[in-house]
């Protein structure tokens, strides 16, 4: 946004929408989690979380939704700034305001599934969170690639 044509076409546009939500969900959000995920054992003084392969799970929801949500928002950003410069050759707006509005909601669905994503993740997180402060362990194979005993995941689902 530093260079001026590029501000000129992405400003007041859902580009920085997307431009701003990867920045707070991506980076702060996941910082976050990380945060949560390590500090909740230890203030519990719990020996681990409740469920490794449910954080693996909140993860890539959350990666997945806030890559689908951003994208999404960068390229409806750059279609709102190239319909509201579009100018015919008697010096009118091409595509009125509403007509831009319109074209976004293709764009708004994918946001919304990108975002379901991102939550989905968080409420893993939260079931997760929870169960470890009560001081449950779920039974579960190793997540490391290495064979787990089968006594120690006996009658659980992989």
């Amino acid at each position: 946004m530093a260079i001026k044509a590029v501000n000129g076409l992405s400003h007041y546009t859902d580009w920085t929408i997307g431009h701003v939500h990867s920045g707070a969900l991506g980076w702060v959000g996941m910082i976050s989690f990380a945060a949560i995920y390590f500090l909740v054992p230890k203030l519990w003084e719990r020996e681990r979380l409740y469920s490794t392969r449910m954080v693996y799970w909140h993860i890539w929801l959350a990666t997945v939704g806030i890559v689908v949500y951003a994208a999404v928002m960068w390229v409806a950003g750059v279609t709102q700034g190239l319909m509201w410069r579009e100018y015919d050759a008697e010096g009118f707006l091409v595509y009125s305001f509403a007509e831009s509005v319109a074209a976004m909601n293709p764009y708004y669905v994918v946001r919304t599934f990108g975002g379901l994503l991102y939550l989905s993740g968080a409420l893993i997180m939260a079931y997760n969170i929870t169960m470890t402060i009560l001081g449950h362990q779920r039974r579960e194979a190793s997540t490391d690639g290495t064979a787990a005993p089968v006594a120690a995941v006996q009658g659980e689902g992989i």
